[in-house]
């Protein structure tokens, strides 16, 4: 990975970031004390709901314009969820739709859209919000409309699969509810249009994200070892290179521990394992080994799966962008094979408490300024899957205790993701030597 140099480099501190951890370090230590005996853990319920919410506001003004709050203040968002709970939802019916009529209904004035970064199953949204949502069968979704001009509606969308799951409301105090997503902050322009036979969120003009800087926390391996395969004691522990192995022959499970990407790779090949067949039941399994780690998932969410729940990915977002390099596929990636197989890479580093940036925010262009960039290049649209703003991990060059969540366009083709540029110029490479 190109960042992997970047991301073992060492330079001193400078006094300023040293001040600002051990500020940081002291604070951290006077919340514990004061607070972390007292702090219940965190139900699985509890758990899930946060890891599978959505990563991202978007309110649709009166007159039509779309922004992304990047920054809703706690009370806003409490205020339009706490309505969204306390409201009755009832005659959900799923339908096949359109491009054109999904792209209606997401630029629908006057209305609040709840946005998941992949389809999620109904079930997740009704344990968040308290709700019976049945429309004779499971759906999954990636979009959710509150309508907020009265006509008391509500549209669960999967831009995957062009269905929409539409939902009667009432209870709502529309007007309320209405007035406080309208002062929801103007981050980000965004608008909806219809590409390659599907609907996708685009950024109509060039934009500004910061860049944030963290320290960063790193877990100990063994952690994983004791939470997913039992005592050192019952194990047997061998080098391969710089990898360490812990083996598990009862059970036929092991973890790896490869030092130079910082991650641990649980592997279970337990001959009882059996694929589970639907897709909630596929998130659910990923989940509950995630929750026997008992992580700190503030800022983890899920973020993509592939070949019908088969291969979970589940990443680190920063004010609802997703982050890259954090390891090779994900913050957490989880496959599943035909015969209930698992392989799960987790990476060892968090990110902790932020610490001052005194970096410019980062300028990124518009959705149609990349693809054009990407077509006058050469590129098809069968070359690739996706592209989207996120964030990429690179450590801070002032200390590799801390990290910079710099902003970028990011491209997803058959060997993975990396960043546009990276893509391009590896491709104009390509192109000279050929």
């Amino acid at each position: 990975m190109r960042n992997k140099n970047r991301f073992f480099q060492s330079i001193t501190l400078d006094f300023s970031l040293v001040i600002a951890i051990i500020i940081s370090v002291v604070l951290t230590g006077f919340i514990f004390i004061s607070f972390g005996k007292n702090e219940p853990l965190k139900s699985v319920n509890e758990q899930q709901s946060q890891v599978f919410r959505p990563t991202q506001y978007i309110v649709t003004k009166a007159n039509g314009n779309q922004y992304i709050a990047l920054t809703p203040a706690n009370t806003q968002v409490k205020t339009i969820e706490d309505a969204i709970t306390k409201a009755k939802f009832s005659g959900a019916e799923t339908k096949k739709s359109t491009t054109h009529a999904i792209q209606t209904i997401l630029s629908q004035k006057k209305s609040q859209i709840l946005r998941y970064p992949d389809v999620v199953p109904v079930t997740y949204f009704n344990t968040r919000y308290g709700k019976t949502i049945n429309s004779g069968k499971p759906f999954n979704f990636n979009y959710f409309v509150l309508a907020l001009d009265q006509l008391n509606k509500g549209y669960f969308i999967n831009t995957n699969a062009n269905e929409v799951t539409t939902v009667n409301i009432s209870q709502l105090n529309t007007p309320d509810v209405w007035q406080m997503a309208a002062k929801l902050p103007t981050d980000v322009g965004v608008k909806f249009h219809k590409y390659q036979g599907r609907v996708m969120l685009s950024y109509p003009k060039q934009f500004k994200l910061p860049v944030y800087s963290y320290l960063v926390n790193q877990r100990d391996p063994k952690t994983y070892v004791s939470a997913l395969l039992g005592t050192l004691n019952q194990l047997s522990v061998t080098q391969e290179g710089s990898k360490t192995v812990y083996t598990n022959k009862l059970n036929n499970q092991k973890i790896t521990y490869d030092p130079s990407w910082e991650t641990v790779t649980f592997e279970d090949k337990n001959p009882k394992n059996k694929l589970p067949q639907q897709y909630v039941n596929r998130l659910n399994l990923a989940f509950s080994q995630i929750n026997l780690l008992q992580l700190n998932l503030m800022d983890t969410r899920f973020y993509e799966s592939q070949a019908g729940g088969q291969k979970i990915t589940f990443r680190t977002y920063v004010k609802g962008f997703p982050v890259y390099f954090q390891s090779q596929s994900g913050a957490i990636h989880i496959e599943l094979s035909k015969n209930g197989d698992q392989k799960s890479t987790y990476s060892l580093n968090e990110i902790g408490v932020p610490v001052p940036s005194n970096q410019a925010d980062v300028q990124l262009p518009s959705t149609e300024t990349i693809l054009k960039q990407l077509h006058d290049a050469g590129v098809k649209s069968s070359d690739y899957d996706f592209i989207t703003p996120g964030y990429e991990w690179l450590i801070n060059q002032d200390s590799q205790a801390a990290v910079n969540m710099v902003p970028t366009w990011m491209i997803e083709t058959p060997t993975g993701w990396q960043s546009v540029s990276a893509y391009l110029s590896k491709k104009h490479v390509n192109a000279q030597q050929d």
